[in-house]
């Protein structure tokens, strides 16, 4: 409670700041910094947001940022990442199959979707794909989109060096960053292969970004914020009907199956769009959504896109020549075999537990007590803090109070976190097939509704096997903010390790997404080379509450 309260005065003082400037809204701004430019097909992508105010100051704001890869104006890959303190790490799987050239790489947050002009930040990335013969090729005016590299004076530059200007392969490194402004920095550090000579960059340096932001004229129409977590959006459906409807007195709710108790109500504007606050949408998962009106009239709720849709700009075909032809092969090779070799490690996801405020006040392990064929000698025999009552020729569950007194509301029944709305269908649900029942006693309102308590039932996989839903509970699969992906760099720290027969073709040889200077100015990182000899580029940039910007680049070479 102190948390959000907290956050609301930030807010309000965030939008009182832009009103007294003589705008009506805060204003924000992105950047997405890239582990390199050049990519293979089926290779991953690792990205760094930063979001800013309208002058380039590290700012904290919105809490999810929304990244598209798209193909002309058409999105082959869309993901979210979570947001803290301004920044946020995450990782594109890029299709095997996506045919070679240049693609738009959009990054947003939802807050800046309604803006009278264009603020999204865009950058091209090529993706060259030597197993798929049908690369695009377009007309493309070439002269239209030669970018113009405005440098910005550094006030506070940053020098980068290496412990060695060589490496053997396989060999312990170390980058020294001097220097650093004294201030909080957020830092990005990547170090990848170098491209080809002949390879063609489209994109401004964090530098250049930065500059630009003087030219882009406040805005005084944005989207509602999402400073505390994803918000959802849907619309409610007379199933009768098919038409959008906005009726006052529907109850609208939207859960994740199979998880701890978390239920959020919709909130509906007069045009019937509904608005759902949540928190911890991390990971690929289903939601469900349900609506129950009183009156008995029948509604769903659709869930809509969060994403834009995105005008078309034609993109330049990747022009190759023969000296491509080693490196290509390389890169393709060690796509492979990383693949083959190390797909457990380049797959680690940290696992994400999520909070729940609901404690059980009874819980039953059924395979505790007798198994019973039937619900009803289950509730009988041993769950005695609910009763079930007939209302209007329905078989209804009522939670008792914790005295073990009846109760004259309504009860709140979940499935594996999924409200049911007839209750006779848990009453005929074979209960071989639960798990566990927890009954929560007290008051709770959801959608505007009051219930008195929470019974919830568990299946042994949070599955909800052998059920079907009526139509006014719909499930949809969700895609979430990314959970933590882990880097992965081999360490040698031992002589079993460096000579290990485990072929190492990474191309990425580093990805720090999360550094942070602290005051410091001097840092410094360590990395390991792999088995792919050649040039690599050491990329650092990093912006600082205060609005200073680092963009510096150094290059090494591993032998072979």
């Amino acid at each position: 409670m102190i948390e959000t309260l907290k956050k609301c005065i930030i807010l309000a003082a965030l939008l009182y700041s832009g009103q007294a400037k003589g705008n009506t809204s805060v204003q924000e701004r992105v950047y997405l910094q890239t582990d390199k430019e050049l990519y293979l097909a089926g290779e991953l992508l690792w990205l760094k947001l930063y979001t800013t105010d309208a002058e380039g100051r590290l700012f904290s704001f919105s809490k999810t940022g929304y990244i598209e890869l798209v193909n002309d104006s058409i999105p082959e890959v869309q993901i979210k990442v979570d947001i803290t303190d301004g920044t946020g790490a995450g990782w594109i799987e890029l299709p095997a199959l996506l045919p070679a050239g240049y693609y738009r790489l959009i990054a947003y947050t939802r807050y800046m979707r309604k803006a009278e002009v264009p603020v999204f930040f865009e950058k091209r990335i090529g993706i060259i794909n030597p197993f798929h013969s049908d690369n695009r090729s377009q007309p493309y005016d070439d002269s239209a989109t030669i970018p113009s590299h405005t440098i910005m004076a550094r006030s506070n530059p940053v020098r980068i060096s290496t412990d060695k200007a060589q490496y053997k392969k396989r060999a312990k490194g170390e980058i020294h960053l001097t220097g650093l402004p004294h201030e909080y920095i957020s830092l990005g550090i990547s170090i990848a292969g170098v491209e080809p000579e002949t390879y063609r960059s489209f994109n401004d340096n964090m530098e250049s970004w930065k500059n630009k932001l003087a030219g882009i004229p406040s805005s005084a129409n944005y989207s509602l914020p999402e400073y505390e977590g994803a918000i959802i959006e849907g619309k409610l459906i007379d199933i009768k009907t098919e038409e959008q409807r906005s009726p006052e007195n529907v109850i609208k709710l939207l859960s994740f199956p199979g998880e701890p108790i978390h239920i959020y109500n919709g909130k509906q504007d007069s045009d019937g769009k509904i608005t759902f606050f949540t928190q911890y949408a991390t990971g690929k998962r289903e939601i469900s959504t349900t609506a129950i009106d009183p009156s008995g009239k029948r509604y769903r709720i659709d869930i809509e896109s969060p994403y834009i849709n995105h005008t078309g700009k034609p993109l330049p075909p990747i022009v190759t020549d023969s000296n491509w032809t080693g490196y290509l092969k390389s890169r393709a090779l060690g796509l492979q075999v990383i693949n083959a070799y190390a797909a457990d490690s380049l797959n680690a996801i940290r696992s994400v537990a999520l909070p729940t405020h609901f404690v059980p006040d009874r819980s039953y392990v059924l395979d505790n007590y007798t198994r019973f064929p039937v619900m009803e000698e289950l509730f009988i025999e041993f769950i005695l803090a609910v009763q079930m009552r007939k209302v209007n020729g329905k078989r209804t569950f009522f939670a008792m109070t914790k005295e073990m007194k009846y109760t004259n509301g309504n009860t709140l029944v979940l499935f594996d976190n999924i409200p049911v709305t007839d209750h006779e269908q848990m009453y005929s649900y074979n209960p071989l097939l639960i798990k566990k029942i927890d009954v929560y006693f007290g008051r709770y309102v959801f959608g505007g509704q009051p219930f008195d308590g929470i019974l919830s039932f568990s299946s042994y996989k949070n599955d909800y096997p052998s059920i079907t839903f009526p139509e006014t509970t719909q499930l949809f699969d969700y895609e979430g903010t990314q959970p933590y992906r882990y880097f992965y760099a081999p360490s040698y720290e031992t002589d079993a390790e460096t000579n290990s027969r485990m072929p190492d073709f990474r191309h990425t040889l580093l990805w720090e997404p999360t550094l942070q200077s602290n005051g410091e100015e001097t840092l410094t990182i360590p990395f390991r080379t792999s088995d792919i000899p050649g040039a690599y580029r050491i990329t650092v940039e990093g912006i600082s509450e205060e609005g200073s910007i680092i963009h510096e680049t150094y290059t090494f070479k591993v032998n072979e």
